[in-house]
C-alpha cells in the first residue's frame, strides 16, 4: 500500500499536463450528474441546447483514464464544447476499467464498464433521438482499454472508434469482438513526446488492428505535445468517416490548440 501511494504521487507530479482541460467552458447548457438506475453507478451527460426532437443528434462516449489523475468530469469539460459545435449528445460514464498504471484491462471490469455503458445508451434511444448512424466512443490514456473492448464489441453502434494517447492490451481484446468490428472506423493517435509506455502501446495496438485485419485504421503521432488530450483531432476523424453529410467542422480555440486549425 506504501509503495502505491508514493508511486501515485510521483505520477501525480509527473503527469500534471494529463490531467489539464484547457478547452473553453462556456456552454449554453450545464452537463448533469446522473445515477443510472439499473447499475446503480453514475455518468455525465451534456445535451446541446441546439437539441431538437425532429433532428437525431449524433453521440460521443468518451472514456476516462486513471483516476484521481483522468475523471469523468475532465472529460466533459474537454468535449462538451465540440458537442455544442456539432450539436452531439456527450455521455461521461465514471469507470472501474480505465486504470493504465496499475491495471492491464480486467475482463471483469470491462465487462461491468460495458454493461454501463451500453445501459446509458439504450435508456438514450427512449429519451431522445439518436443518430444511430454516427455514435463515436473516443478516450485517453488508460480509457483506452473499455474504448477498445465496448467500441469494437459493439460495430453495429459505434461508427468510429478513437484512441487518444491510450493504453492498449492485447489480451483484454483479441477473441472479444465480433468479426463486423474490422469494418469500424479507427484511429490511434498519441503525442511525439508522451510517456514510452503510451506510444510503445499505442504502437501495438496499431499492429494488432492490422494484423487482424481491421479494414480502416489510421493513426497520427502529434508533434511537439506530450500526454495531452486533443479532443479536435477525434472529431475530426469522425466527421471524415460520416455516414450521410457531415456538419461541418467547427474547431474550438484555447490555448496551445492552434493544431486543431490543420486543413
Amino acid at each position: 500500500m506504501r509503495t502505491r501511494k508514493a508511486l501515485m504521487l510521483v505520477l501525480a507530479a509527473a503527469l500534471p499536463a494529463g490531467c489539464d482541460v484547457p478547452q473553453p467552458q462556456n456552454t449554453r447548457t450545464d452537463p448533469r450528474l446522473l445515477i443510472e438506475p439499473i447499475t446503480g453507478r453514475v455518468y455525465y451527460l451534456f445535451v446541446p441546447d441546439s437539441y431538437r426532437p425532429e433532428k437525431p443528434a449524433p453521440v460521443v462516449v468518451s472514456c476516462h483514464g486513471t483516476d484521481p489523475f483522468d475523471v469523468a468530469g475532465h472529460h466533459v469539460g474537454e468535449w462538451k464544447k465540440l458537442a455544442e459545435n456539432h450539436g452531439c449528445i456527450l455521455v461521461c460514464p465514471k469507470l472501474t476499467s480505465s486504470d493504465g498504471i496499475f491495471g492491464s484491462g480486467s475482463i471483469g471490469q470491462l465487462l461491468q464498464d460495458e454493461q454501463l455503458i451500453m445501459t446509458v445508451i439504450g435508456q438514450l434511444h427512449y429519451l431522445y433521438n439518436i443518430d444511430r448512424k454516427n455514435m463515436m466512443i473516443t478516450g485517453f490514456s488508460g480509457g483506452g482499454f473499455p474504448v477498445y473492448f465496448v467500441g469494437l464489441r459493439h460495430p453495429e453502434l459505434f461508427s468510429a472508434v478513437v484512441a487518444r494517447s491510450c493504453n492498449f492490451n492485447e489480451h483484454a481484446l483479441d477473441g472479444w469482438y465480433p468479426p463486423e468490428a474490422r469494418s469500424t472506423a479507427v484511429m490511434v493517435y498519441y503525442g511525439q513526446n508522451d510517456p514510452g509506455a503510451i506510444r510503445i502501446q499505442s504502437e501495438a495496438a496499431l499492429a494488432y488492428l492490422h494484423r487482424a485485419g481491421f479494414r480502416t485504421v489510421e493513426t497520427e503521432i502529434i508533434p511537439g505535445i506530450g500526454h495531452q488530450r486533443r479532443p479536435e483531432v477525434a472529431m475530426k476523424f469522425w466527421l471524415d468517416h460520416w455516414n450521410g453529410t457531415p456538419p461541418p467542422f467547427r474547431p474550438i480555440h484555447y490555448p496551445g490548440g492552434l493544431y486543431n486549425d490543420r486543413p
